[in-house]
């Protein structure tokens, strides 16, 4: 008989064409075939038990052909929970079982754990939220910019028609007061402007809209329009108030920005203030001052405020005192007004200190609404967004659809909902969708953060990687460490990063771009660190099942095709929508395919050399062991260890601890990821298992050891 290591050998030589060989065998073809056709069609646990061709390729590809029969053993484990360390599949000695029960998409219940069509991913929701969390932010520098315009441009204007003809001015004229520039008729807008308020017969004083007389007392314009006062279009005051009524009327109040002008005229101003009651009547000043104590000005009784502020807190009978809110009492502390209502003392309304103080209590404070209603803006959106099945429930509730577009800079109010509608199920992979073809690109993201279909309901969503891939990348990367706890904890590190990048990842060059990512999927699946972004391109964008491609052809590496299946790219490069109800992923089902062909290869090896499948079985094996007690956990693993190390029999009765330091003294198990070192501890293992075996030719341990009758 040709010896094991000649035979062993002669199958790894060039194990690509042997597993091809095999793979092309009439018989072999059909079963693969039969497979792919119909793995997909599976839609329960029991539909694949029931299936008994489909199903006893499952179990041969795992090597688990001997439990074929076991179909309620089976059903168990494939109704286990695997993140249940209690669960019926890992409370097994044998591994194999949860490797089998992780190859497939079944619940506790045995229904297919289905991609389902959601209005926005999870990172799709993260992303709109966070981008709403920041709108006022981002809506505050735009106001920003438009007031400094508004405040660089008015003392240049000559005549009402200059602030009519220039749309940013008067926009900001107009939202001042509360009118909207967009509607708003110009001609009547020039003999607001120019109207004598003192004229009782005058256009302003006609119309019964107030808004128009605030506007027309906010300029100095004369009757003919020119310029009424030596100071310009509006005095100081006027200009002041204008841009700080715009911040207002435009929502933009809680803003940065707002809040940074309404401290610079608080600062100017409250230099001025004589008297409580020059206090109480500037509705600015005392609206910054009760918002940086807390107190709402919307709310507030300015009578009894002005008992509050005009108490003598060193009297315990005092108003201020009498009231059990202790923030009346820090608001009286804050100025320095006497019982009369006059300044005390040589500091002003306020010293330096209880200015600061002010000033540090209201940039603390000013946005506690707005972020409060802007929190609960948020929970009621994750709450509702995903009960949405199509484009037109989202536009019917107002709600969602003004968080929608706010969280992506456009204005509820102005846009167009059959507009919106139109960019909401334009398809971005087709560079003439009406989303693309925008000018702006809000909309393309907008349209990006959602998962509807041309025909309006909401759709599975474009991802790089569906969950139990993502899973199996990081378990897969596992198995490339050591188990030192340095190395594991960088490893925890990394899989956190590339958890949350790959999610991000809307297109190939996206992942490609990212090297923390590129070093993440190299390593894990066993590729040359220094692989080129082309070859990984050409990886990634091959179908892993079609043989003519560049990851499936025959002589590539192995984890070309398992990288390829393990992602979701077109061959174009962008992202393609996840299956909708897959019983199995892409990677699972290549490994389905690559398992059948390789157990039968060990198989045919076991049926002229038991030592020979052995050999092949540890070799397969050898990446996945980072400890002694993976050895120790696999009976045939322990026997080519045992073997080759001249380890006794009699070793299984002792401790398992002390036979993990047996076998850890005389091997380092960090070398099995090493395919040389592996190769070399084989044909170690290969003579001694002639030795061992020579005069016992018929005996068949490996084929017990496998779980092979």
């Amino acid at each position: 008989m040709t010896s094991t290591f000649v035979s062993f050998r002669l199958y790894t030589k060039d194990l690509s064409r042997s597993l091809a060989r095999t793979a092309s065998r009439p018989e072999v073809a059909r079963d693969a075939k039969y497979y792919q056709d119909n793995i997909g069609k599976v839609t329960s646990v029991d539909q694949l038990l029931k299936d008994r061709r489909l199903f006893s390729i499952a179990m041969k590809a795992h090597g688990l052909d001997d439990m074929t029969f076991a179909t309620a053993f089976m059903r168990k484990v494939l109704l286990s929970d695997l993140s249940d360390p209690k669960s019926f599949a890992n409370r097994l000695a044998d591994k194999r079982f949860v490797d089998f029960a992780r190859d497939y998409n079944f619940t506790t219940t045995g229904d297919v754990r289905a991609n389902l069509a959601y209005v926005q991913d999870d990172h799709q929701l993260d992303d709109t939220a966070g981008l709403y969390s920041e709108h006022r932010i981002k809506q505050g520098v735009t106001a920003a910019a438009e007031a400094q315009y508004y405040q660089t441009k008015i003392p240049t204007l000559s005549s009402v028609d200059d602030l009519i003809a220039d749309p940013r001015l008067f926009a900001s004229a107009l939202t001042s007061v509360g009118l909207d520039p967009s509607i708003a008729s110009e001609s009547l807008v020039r003999q607001v402007l120019t109207s004598d308020l003192a004229d009782p017969d005058s256009v302003a004083n006609q119309l019964t809209d107030a808004r128009y007389r605030d506007l027309a007392a906010a300029f100095s314009f004369n009757a003919d329009g020119s310029i009424a006062t030596p100071g310009g279009a509006q005095t100081a005051s006027q200009l002041d108030r204008t841009v700080y009524l715009n911040y207002v009327s435009s929502g933009n109040g809680a803003t940065p920005a707002a809040a940074a002008y309404n401290t610079s005229y608080y600062t100017n101003a409250i230099g001025g203030v004589t008297s409580v009651d020059d206090l109480i009547d500037n509705d600015r000043l005392f609206a910054y001052a009760l918002t940086a104590y807390g107190i709402d000005p919307a709310t507030a009784s300015k009578p009894m405020l002005r008992q509050v502020l005009t108490s003598d807190l060193s009297d315990p009978a005092s108003y201020a005192n009498s009231i059990a809110d202790a923030r009346y009492r820090t608001l009286a502390a804050a100025f320095n007004f006497g019982a009369d209502g006059s300044v005390v003392g040589a500091d002003g309304a306020q010293s330096h200190d209880q200015r600061d103080a002010t000033l540090t209590g209201y940039l603390s404070k000013y946005d506690d609404v707005a972020e409060a209603a802007d929190s609960s803006a948020t929970r009621l959106y994750r709450g509702r967004i995903n009960v949405l099945a199509s484009v037109d429930e989202l536009l019917k509730d107002g709600a969602l659809y003004s968080y929608a577009l706010t969280a992506f800079g456009l204005d509820p109010a102005r846009e167009v909902k059959s507009t919106i509608r139109q960019v909401l199920v334009s398809d971005l992979s087709d560079p003439t969708s009406f989303a693309n073809a925008k000018r702006d690109p809000r909309y393309r993201e907008l349209a990006a953060a959602f998962n509807f279909g041309t025909d309006g309901k909401a759709l599975q969503a474009r991802r790089a990687q569906t969950e139990s891939d993502e899973i199996a990348t990081v378990r897969l990367y596992g198995t490339r460490i050591s188990s030192s706890a340095s190395e594991t904890a960088a490893a925890k590190t990394e899989g956190i990063y590339y958890h949350n990048a790959i999610a991000a990842v809307r297109s190939l060059d996206d992942l490609l771009s990212d090297k923390r990512v590129v070093a993440y999927i190299t390593k894990a699946f066993a590729l040359d660190a220094k692989t080129s972004k082309d070859t990984l391109r050409k990886i990634l964008t091959s179908d892993p099942m079609d043989k003519s491609s560049f990851a499936g052809r025959k002589g590539q590496p192995a984890g070309y095709r398992e990288m390829a299946a393990a992602f979701n790219f077109a061959s174009d490069g962008k992202l393609k929508r996840v299956p909708a109800q897959p019983a199995q992923s892409r990677t699972g089902g290549l490994q389905v395919a690559d398992g059948f062909v390789r157990q039968i290869l060990e198989s045919d090896a076991g049926a002229d050399n038991e030592g020979v499948r052995l050999a092949l079985y540890f070799q397969r094996k050898a990446p996945s062991i980072t400890s002694p007690f993976g050895i120790l956990a696999d009976k045939a693993l322990l026997k080519v260890v045992r073997t080759t190390l001249g380890l006794p029999e009699s070793m299984s009765q002792a401790d398992l601890d002390l036979q993990a330091k047996m076998i850890t003294k005389r091997l380092d198990v960090a070398d099995f990821q090493d395919p040389k070192k592996v190769d070399k501890f084989l044909a170690r293992f290969a003579a001694m298992y002639d030795v061992a075996n020579a005069a016992t030719p018929g005996s068949s341990p490996a084929l017990t050891l496998l779980g092979v009758k």
